[in-house]
């Protein structure tokens, strides 16, 4: 039986229209004609100053493309798009489409197949954490003629495979406009083509990557007492009484959360052998199994020591 989840957080915005696909490679930090039926690329709108505004997943179906995005954040992204489009023969709206999640092993296209399914793809940050389905409704599958619904529980079993991996969002964890796109590693999640071209915000990332100067980063935060819940939601995590980041979203059953976390500062609290506490709970970081900081951390340290 195929295990899905309904990501009631997540919302479709559609672009489509002639220039749909020139208008999108201008804005966005990503390749635009990687997004194909079948394969999202993940992606983000940043400010002039190289600020993100937005992270979202874009694949294309038919002539239009589809931007998977915080809920929260759908209707302005709408509007930030719309800023943009001056001339461009562009339509930009915010589709009523259910965005599902299904297991890496899982086939949408078997026995248990959704019903109006638009688009499906991998998540393109990490196989791991499985598929995306966009439905014409909410999520229904068939199931040897009964229909089997979604629920809410699932979408928290989402929500702790994210926060285990240390896959930050827009909206969820940061607020839009407040960091870099290095500073949650969209430079190593393939949120960032270094080849395409102008974007806004161009020239900040491209200084960024060629200088190697990302001071925060993301980072898996567990709570040592198992006792108590963790602190989500932009609580300072503090080494000897000063912050070294803030957490993002976590999840009290697990004990789990992602944080964005200065490396310079984490670096000499680790070399000093000073521990982690998040509003008085002790806490242990460590860097998500798809990244490597080991010479980020070196640098950032040895900056910090000179400076």
């Amino acid at each position: 039986m195929v295990q899905i989840y309904q990501l009631k957080n997540r919302a479709i915005v559609k672009v489509e229209g002639r220039d749909a696909r020139d208008f999108l490679q201008a804005v966005l930090t990503n390749d635009i004609d990687a997004a194909v039926p079948g394969r999202a690329i993940y992606a983000g709108l940043l400010t002039p100053q190289g600020k993100l505004l937005f992270d979202f997943f874009v694949v294309k179906k038919d002539r239009a493309f589809l931007l998977d995005v915080d809920r929260s954040m759908a209707a302005d992204l709408v509007r930030h798009l719309t800023l943009y489009k001056l001339r461009s023969l562009v339509e930009i709206s915010l589709d009523e489409q259910a965005v599902i999640g299904i297991s890496p092993d899982d086939n949408p296209n078997g026995p248990n197949r959704p019903k109006g399914l638009i688009a499906s793809y991998f998540d393109p940050r990490l196989r791991e954490m499985g598929k995306r389905l966009v439905l014409a409704k909410a999520g229904v599958f068939s199931d040897n003629g009964k229909d089997m619904q979604t629920t809410d529980r699932g979408a928290e079993q989402w929500q702790v495979r994210r926060l285990s991996l240390g896959l930050p969002e827009a909206g969820t964890d940061f607020a839009g406009g407040e960091c870099f796109p290095h500073d949650i590693a969209m430079d190593k999640l393939n949120g960032i083509s270094f080849d395409k071209g102008c974007y806004v915000g161009q020239e900040v990332v491209s200084r960024m990557q060629h200088r190697g100067s990302a001071r925060k980063r993301p980072m898996v935060v567990r709570s040592l007492d198992k006792g108590r819940a963790l602190p989500g939601h932009r609580a300072d995590i503090l080494a000897n009484g000063r912050p070294v980041g803030k957490t993002g979203a976590a999840s009290g059953n697990a004990g789990t959360g992602v944080a964005l976390v200065r490396l310079d500062r984490a670096q000499a609290a680790l070399d000093a052998g000073v521990p982690f506490f998040v509003e008085g709970a002790g806490v242990e970081l460590r860097p998500p199994q798809w990244a490597d900081y080991g010479e980020e951390f070196g640098r950032a340290h040895q900056k910090a020591v000179d400076t």
